[in-house]
């Protein structure tokens, strides 16, 4: 004879296991039906939004996805674009410097509550991963807790990478007449193809095209702000999220013209010449990914990224904003406290302790010959107790924070802006610290875990909140999430930026505040005035 208790314990196990078992739901898009996985939320994986961009279709513009006539299976996750493994991201296994993934690459992931139907109309985030535009993935960042707590859908997507993605040269512009902005925005063509499937098919999976936020962090952030200047972007989203952008920092709006001129070296480097279209697009994916490109560049520049002074961003960044020449959506805008800290690992890539030389030279990479006195005396690394926390500090603040405090400020006089800070000085990671930094604090990358309140793949883990820090998860991802379903943040007290008063939201485990003293805090005073642009 079963006892009550007994039957109580089996009948609550019985609930845990419908509420936790597994079945297959299917959604019919465009290009035919997808059989997705329903838990405790629905996950379609793998999607094609377009093409794999292989053999004669590399450095072409995305093109549709076949269309199939049997149900597609959408429980695991299509490749991830082929990259350099980074050695500061490189997960359990893998060698730091090897090529992984593929040039098939072009999926995206659907997260949808249970129950959603074409009537429900809700509202959707789709997210453009980080990674230098050289690295990362769409699997790296799980999109269920937002969508089931939360009750919206949520789309990860992948994009081509490095000299995949961003290759520009004069022969592959010749392809589209020569002032398309395809070349060298490869990535860029991607995303916006990623955009206009989920304008035709979210309906399918609950959501409402007409309540788009697309949100990025770094490569990603960036990838947003440049969808803010993109003509071709108009009307595929109606927010934006932009978290640690680096979108005016200093040495990232490369011209169409400049980017073709330093490639044909790169061209060079594979064996081929800059022209022959041919040779380039037999060269192996790991020679493509694995040849520099020649050139000094500021320590903030990245190799790879989008292309300006084209048909596809006819402006760079500064220019579009500060002109009002952008698609206006109302924006959320935030970096995290100590994002240089993340980059001294890149600084001292063989552990060491960062000595004053290296702090001397790596200023002036970041900020060039004819400031590296002023900023130096600014930042003198005996009043930080080592040269690496005075790198660190000294690039969130010219990289990251004073660059978008000016993003705010040029944005707010056409749109509403949110400008926000993440400050957990005791952020949850899996990166290692370097042995002369004090902790790696918020660094750049360590707001993600607590705006998904899951783990993301290489950076941090949800599952490691201490009760401060869930709280802290909990009113950040809120306010994502109310920014993503209304256009605005929930709470009250959150001001629209003023560029005279240089309000920002601060998010720490102690609680949210506004704060007009950001400005002062990373010494925007000083750099302003600067234009590194």
């Amino acid at each position: 004879m079963i006892r009550p208790l007994q039957t109580l314990v089996l009948s609550a196990l019985a609930c845990f296991s419908l509420a936790h078992a597994q079945s297959s739901v299917t959604v019919q898009t465009r290009q035919g039906a997808v059989v997705g996985q329903q838990t405790g939320v629905r996950t379609f994986l793998g999607l094609p939004y377009a093409a794999p961009p292989v053999g004669n279709l590399r450095w072409k513009p995305p093109q549709p996805a076949a269309a199939w006539s049997t149900p597609r299976d959408a429980s695991r996750f299509g490749g991830e674009c082929a990259q350099t493994v980074l050695a500061l991201f490189a997960l359990p296994g893998e060698t730091p410097g090897a090529v992984k993934g593929q040039e098939d690459c072009l999926y995206l992931n659907v997260y949808a509550p249970n129950g959603a139907t074409p009537q429900s109309k809700l509202p959707v985030m789709v997210w453009i991963h980080g990674g230098a535009y050289t690295a990362g993935s769409a699997s790296a960042y799980d999109g269920r807790v937002l969508a089931q707590k939360n009750n919206i859908v949520v789309v990860t997507l992948n994009y081509r990478l490095g000299a995949l993605g961003w290759l520009s040269l004069a022969a592959l512009g010749a392809e589209d007449g020569g002032g398309g902005g395809q070349s060298g925005n490869y990535g860029l063509l991607d995303q916006q193809a990623a955009l206009r499937w989920v304008q035709d098919n979210i309906t399918a999976f609950g959501g409402d095209p007409g309540r788009v936020t697309i949100a990025g962090e770094s490569a990603g952030g960036m990838s947003v702000c440049a969808h803010l200047a993109s003509p071709e972007s108009a009307g595929l989203f109606r927010g934006a999220i932009i978290q640690s952008g680096l979108c005016t920092s200093p040495g990232n709006s490369v011209t169409l013209a400049d980017a073709q001129s330093r490639n044909q070296k790169y061209a060079t480097n594979l064996d081929c010449k800059a022209d022959d279209l041919t040779c380039l697009r037999a060269a192996p994916v790991e020679k493509l990914l694995k040849t520099k490109v020649p050139g000094l560049r500021p320590a903030s520049n990245l190799v790879w990224s989008p292309v300006y002074a084209s048909a596809l961003l006819p402006l760079t960044l500064r220019e579009a904003f500060g002109t009002g020449q952008f698609n206006r959506v109302p924006v959320m805008n935030g970096t995290t406290h100590d994002e240089g800290r993340l980059f001294v690992s890149v600084a001292s890539p063989d552990g060491k302790p960062i000595s004053p030389v290296v702090y001397w030279g790596g200023t002036g990479l970041t900020v060039g010959a004819a400031n590296t006195v002023k900023v130096l005396n600014q930042y003198p690394y005996r009043n930080f107790g080592t040269p690496a926390l005075a790198f660190a500090t000294m690039f969130t603040d010219a990289v990251f924070s004073c660059p978008s405090l000016r993003v705010d400020a040029a944005l707010s006089k056409f749109v509403p802006v949110y400008a926000f800070e993440f400050d957990d000085p005791n952020a949850v990671t899996v990166i290692k610290t370097p042995p002369d930094l004090p902790g790696l604090g918020s660094h750049h990358s360590s707001s993600l875990a607590y705006a998904f309140q899951s783990k993301v793949d290489a950076l941090g883990d949800a599952a490691d909140f201490t009760p401060a820090q869930r709280q802290l998860s909990d009113a950040f991802s809120a306010a994502w999430v109310s920014f993503i379903k209304t256009g605005k943040p929930a709470s009250a007290d959150w001001k629209t930026f003023d560029p005279a008063r240089n309000n920002v939201q601060v998010f720490t485990p102690d609680g949210v505040r506004e704060s007009i003293l950001f400005s002062n805090d990373h010494r925007c005073p000083f750099w302003l005035p600067l234009d590194l642009q």
